[in-house]
């Protein structure tokens, strides 16, 4: 998928996929902006290496910087935090 982004979907100087305003199409993208990122950080893996995907590193600043977006969000840190809970359960419910 990030390869078709980048090949693809963002092509040219634009900042979002449809030009220089957000549209469907990067909102749809979102789970690649904000949710990757949070399994990145809490797996402890990088996925989306800027060298390799330099246009949809560009474009996650440029999403995650949008006023409207931005407010909008869900918190990191609350949301790594259910992440861990969430782990923790599945793990003890596991070894039960």
């Amino acid at each position: 998928m990030l390869e078709a982004m980048e090949e693809h979907a963002l092509i040219g100087r634009k900042r979002f996929s449809g030009g220089d305003e957000i549209n469907m199409v990067d909102i749809a993208f979102c789970m690649v902006a904000h949710w990757l990122g949070l399994i990145e950080d809490f797996a402890g893996l990088k996925i989306i290496e800027p060298h390799k995907f330099p246009r949809v590193s560009s474009w996650i600043q440029n999403f995650k910087s949008v006023p409207v977006i931005k407010d909008n969000l869900p918190d990191t840190d609350k949301m790594l935090a259910l992440l861990k809970r969430r782990r923790e359960m599945l793990l003890t419910s596991k070894s039960n």
